[in-house]
């Protein structure tokens, strides 16, 4: 199994690396990566426009850093520079979703459709577990796409849990402030 956190974003409204962005002495970033680990082989870390940053802050941890030069193109050019990586299924995280609940993880991986999408109050989230056998689809198609698109474009089976989590993204410093 392998594991993509999507963190080459430009963080617009947060107006700062928003990844970097420190949560209880650890950066949001962190998060992400120590909840997923224990499920994956291998973890990809998807840098752009804070590539330098990002590879500065994860110095020693056991994950592979991938830079998207074409960070600017949005997050699906990352989302393929990630599924390039993968030799195996895989989840796909954006990095702001930080705090993803093991028990997520385990249900996701309990199911059986070849994409997996967790559901908190009847709302998709994040992450989402992949099938290799996407992989070149997802390759082929077009940078301007979008992940949802190709999903809905699937038979995708709802994994119903209880982590709200999957739908919490951090996009401000508000939205930082709050989880407490």
């Amino acid at each position: 199994m392998d594991g993509i956190i999507l963190a080459g974003g430009k963080s617009t409204r947060m107006k700062q690396n928003k990844l970097l962005l420190m949560y209880k002495e650890k950066p949001i970033l962190f998060y992400a990566i120590e909840g997923m680990k224990d499920f994956v082989d291998n973890l990809y870390i998807v840098t752009g426009k804070y590539d330098q940053e990002i590879r500065d802050a994860l110095k020693g941890l056991d994950v592979k850093i991938i830079t998207n030069e074409n960070y600017e193109k949005g997050m699906f050019s990352s989302v393929q520079k990630g599924v390039e990586q993968v030799s195996s299924d895989f989840f796909l995280l954006p990095g702001d979703c930080p705090f993803i609940d093991r028990s997520t993880y385990q249900a996701l991986l309990n199911g059986k459709a070849d994409i997996r999408v967790p559901c908190y109050l009847n709302k998709d989230g994040h992450p989402i577990y992949i099938s290799f056998k996407y992989k070149d689809e997802i390759l082929s198609m077009p940078t301007n796409s979008n992940l949802k698109v190709f999903r809905d474009s699937k038979i995708y089976e709802i994994i119903n849990v209880r982590d709200k989590f999957v739908i919490t993204n951090l996009n401000t410093i508000l939205d930082v402030e709050n989880l407490d």
